[in-house]
């Protein structure tokens, strides 16, 4: 069982890298087009009358929104990329897998450095460039997504030891 779950992390890590380099493929203007299209489905489901506004008032608070909408979808990304890596390492029968620590930082560096050539491709990319900030951001989304998946592994930990 936990081969077949160690091939499913492997599939959907390298289904989600691929995903991530297509969007950074995106030029700088379909990539805005993109992340104003989310911005204004996302302010139409928080904000009740934002259909009933004029043009001019929800294109005002898509701008607002955007930059922060970008930004949260760099950290999801690689939250779950992050998520993703750590069970790859968790699931495998390598020598190191019981070892939090190498586990943790083998996800983590490798998420980061992801992000890093993700952030330099994005530098051949027509009105795109690279940004240190985006990596800091995808590097934190990465450390969050394992968290998450450690927060996970130790609660089913308690539940086990609980029905013993």
């Amino acid at each position: 069982m936990k081969r077949v779950a160690n091939i499913i992390f492997i599939i959907l890590s390298i289904a989600l890298a691929i995903t991530i380099f297509i969007f950074s493929s995106d030029t700088g203007e379909e990539s805005g087009s993109k992340s104003s299209s989310i911005t204004e489905i996302i302010l139409s489901i928080f904000i009740r009358d934002f259909h009933s506004m004029s043009q001019e008032e929800r294109l005002g608070l898509i701008n607002k929104y955007s930059f922060l909408i970008r930004k949260l979808a760099h950290f999801t990304e690689y939250a779950a990329l992050g998520f993703l890596l750590y069970g790859d390492f968790y699931t495998s029968n390598s020598s190191f897998a019981n070892k939090k620590k190498v586990v943790v930082c083998a996800s983590w560096l490798l998420a980061t450095i992801y992000a890093a050539t993700d952030e330099l491709h994005q530098k051949f990319v027509a009105g795109r460039g690279p940004s240190i900030r985006d990596v800091m951001i995808d590097s934190m989304g990465a450390l969050f997504g394992i968290m998450v998946f450690m927060l996970i592994i130790l609660m089913i930990e308690k539940i086990k030891n609980k029905t013993k």
